[in-house]
């Protein structure tokens, strides 16, 4: 019997490995396309936003609502911490126009058990609104 002469196989590996890196881009690609935008569309929506961020401890969603630049990558998730350990928050984040600005308000109680809140400036760029992370000065007395 004659035998035949060795044909080179090629590797399923080999050709599954650019397929496989094509998918894995592909789903990246998909994954920042569809990351929500950071802020909100109105005052009104971010203190839905903020709310819903705190009442859901969802720190992600909370660090996009701060202007960019105006908060360190961590702050949503070590202000959440400090809100649950201080005791319980009181949604909703309310709007308040005072001093020829708009303020986020977020109600808390305070370890003591006295109320108290934090306040935010809010500010809007490229018609996104946001929370501006640097604490204002003379912020309004919260409501």
């Amino acid at each position: 019997m004659a035998s035949r002469p060795a044909v080179p196989r090629k590797r399923p590996a080999l050709l599954l490995l650019p397929l496989g890196l094509v998918l894995w881009l592909a789903a990246v690609c998909v994954a920042i396309a569809h990351e929500p935008p950071e802020g909100s569309p109105s005052a009104t929506a971010l203190s839905t936003d903020v709310t819903r961020a705190v009442r859901d401890q969802d720190a992600d969603r909370l660090q996009r609502l701060f202007a960019p630049d105006t908060v360190g990558d961590d702050y949503a998730a070590t202000l959440l911490a400090r809100l649950t350990g201080a005791g319980p928050t009181s949604p909703p984040a309310t709007v308040r126009t005072a001093d020829g600005g708009q303020f986020l308000h977020l109600g808390a109680t305070a370890a003591d058990g006295r109320p108290t809140c934090l306040t935010w400036q809010i500010t809007q760029t490229d018609d996104r609104w946001y929370a501006d992370g640097i604490p204002p000065l003379a912020p309004p007395a919260c409501p």
